[in-house]
């Protein structure tokens, strides 16, 4: 590939992927005449500032001065995004019609300052890279907090995405009721986790808890893809942000009602 090139492809999938997502909207919501009301979009996880996914790392005399950190075999959300609360709540009934998720770039050859962090993981947790988003409905009175999965997105290989910020329009849009959320789903690997962040970033995993942190609690941990079961999210992790957002449109029957 020429280095060259990259950067117009670049531009060219995301005017791809926004125009896909304009044709979303029209489909599903049909507004009809220039004098029809405006659809209601939040993008649901959107911060002013996203800070950079962690990868790649960096080794200096055989130190590792600066770390390269995915997450793997789970489904996970921020409680708390650059200070914002439940920022994947949603906020009214919609539509969930496309997601993004901002990716690293992990390296792939052994040097005196890099290892090749992608043949690593794969060996780790799993190939490919992937990931896709689920809807949760919370369970009322739980503690640890538990959620049933009531829907979820294909899933998407993200190799090809390393290193830019790809949104992904959804064929069959995913309703979504007030109160639920949406979370990203890893059952491999992804490279889109920013750590050693602010405190006003944390988030929650499927994981149980006392099984949070260890090399084999990752390894085994299992991420929510069976639609219609309930997981317990038994660890809370600080200092740390999930890389998507998620593109909500506002189902415009209550627009009306309103």
């Amino acid at each position: 590939m020429h280095e060259s090139s990259l950067p117009s492809r670049r531009c060219a999938a995301a005017a791809l992927a926004v125009a896909a997502c304009l044709a979303v909207l029209v489909a599903v919501f049909d507004p009809g005449s220039a004098a029809s009301a405006p659809l209601t979009v939040t993008v649901l996880g959107q911060t002013a500032e996203t800070p950079p996914a962690s990868c790649p790392g960096k080794i200096v005399n055989n130190v590792e001065v600066k770390p390269c950190r995915v997450e793997g075999h789970v489904t996970g959300f921020q409680s708390i995004a650059d200070g914002i609360a439940r920022p994947y709540e949603a906020p009214y009934d919609g539509k969930i019609v496309a997601w993004s998720i901002t990716l690293a770039k992990p390296s792939t050859t052994e040097t005196e300052t890099t290892t090749d962090e992608v043949s690593f993981f794969n060996e780790f947790l799993g190939e490919p890279s992937e990931a896709r988003i689920g809807i949760l409905k919370p369970i009322e009175g739980t503690n640890p907090p538990k959620y049933t999965l009531v829907r979820q997105s294909p899933l998407q290989v993200l190799n090809p995405y390393f290193g830019t910020t790809p949104i992904f329009a959804l064929r069959h849009p995913l309703s979504i009721l007030q109160g639920q959320v949406v979370a990203l789903t890893i059952p491999t690997w992804a490279p889109m986790f920013a750590f050693n962040v602010s405190s006003e970033n944390t988030w929650r995993g499927s994981r149980l808890p006392e099984h949070c942190s260890s090399k084999e609690d990752i390894q085994g941990g299992h991420p929510q893809q069976g639609v219609g079961k309930t997981k317990t999210y038994g660890c809370y992790y600080s200092n740390a942000r999930l890389l998507y957002t998620a593109t909500l449109v506002k189902n415009p029957k209550a627009e009306a009602v309103e």
